[in-house]
């Protein structure tokens, strides 16, 4: 399917209450749900544009698989003005984005991270800066289970080498599902020496066995 920027006009945002720390649908606003409870992600927060279903999921996978860079501008804008609202006065004092490894990035000819990451710079006034590395190449996360998202990159992430670390990060990211990858990544910065993570994310895909919860 072909995504146009006008399709995306469409895309399930999201716009009610979530859980802060993981950007969750939630019925009420909470701090922290269930899962964060009990997986405590290394990131303090989670800002999200939308749900990765319909729409959004499509532009996602034309982004990522058939070169849909034109999508980066208009996604890149939204996640911006999303930031805005949801931080106001607690902005980061520079962006930074998941890693891929360098052999699947040649691969792929770039890194969608690190593209919506610069895009969300430049409308923030942020710098942008690439402060990770992926040690040793990944299996794709997609179909695997909880656990072994976990394990597969686990320890797979370091910062790099002479990196001068800010104190507040923005870490991006396309799409959160179970959190193990921006959780690594930020248990990574944090080790560094960074004081505070904010993921930000295009899409949240809903965990297993989790219903979007009604408002009506």
């Amino acid at each position: 399917m072909i995504i146009c920027p006008e399709c995306l006009r469409g895309m399930p945002l999201l716009n009610g209450t979530s859980c802060r720390r993981c950007a969750t649908p939630t019925i009420y606003p909470v701090e922290e749900c269930r899962r964060c409870r009990k997986a405590r992600p290394a990131f303090d927060r989670c800002v999200a544009l939308g749900l990765y279903q319909g729409t959004m999921r499509d532009a996602l996978l034309e982004m990522k698989y058939r070169n849909g860079r034109r999508l980066v501008p208009l996604l890149g804008a939204m996640l911006a003005e999303r930031l805005r609202r949801e931080l106001s006065g607690e902005m980061p004092e520079a962006v930074t984005f998941v890693p891929m490894h360098r052999r699947r990035e040649r691969e792929r000819g770039f890194n969608q991270a690190r593209l919506l990451a610069r895009e969300i710079a430049g409308h923030l006034g942020l710098p942008c800066v690439g402060l990770l590395e992926r040690t040793r190449p990944t299996r794709p996360q997609a179909g695997l289970s909880h656990e072994e998202r976990g394990a597969n990159v686990r320890g797979c992430m370091a910062v790099r080498r002479g990196a001068r670390m800010p104190g507040a990060l923005l870490l991006v990211d396309d799409i959160l599902t179970t959190g193990a990858t921006l959780s690594a990544c930020s248990a990574s910065l944090k080790n560094a020496g960074a004081l505070e993570v904010v993921a930000c994310v295009a899409a949240r895909d809903i965990p297993s066995g989790w219903s979007v919860p009604s408002r009506e």
